[in-house]
């Protein structure tokens, strides 16, 4: 999903709180929309949905560029890598 730029400062609390602690969404004022077996929000100028086909774990033995594992994991709280395909596009007019 891609933003417009005004966006950016709520697409930051919503990275960086817990959905656990209350309705981070409603507390940015984003509207979700639900379509078939997806949900993209109403604001977005750009959704790509996407069917997944892999899923595995980054490892840290697999950084060819340690200087991305520091910047972008610097608590080596590593995540998934997913591999999919574009089935649909949704661009805003």
């Amino acid at each position: 999903t891609v933003f417009p730029e005004e966006y950016k400062k709520a697409l930051g609390y919503l990275g960086s709180h817990s959905g656990r602690d209350g309705d981070k969404v409603a507390a940015v004022g984003l509207t979700p929309v639900f379509e078939e077996d997806y949900t993209y929000f109403a604001e977005a100028k750009l959704v790509l949905v996407c069917r997944k086909l892999y899923r595995a774990p980054l490892k840290e033995e697999g950084f060819l560029d340690t200087a991305v594992m520091d910047k972008c994991y610097p608590e080596k709280d590593f995540h998934d890598l997913y591999v999919g395909e574009i089935v649909k596009v949704l661009a805003a007019e």
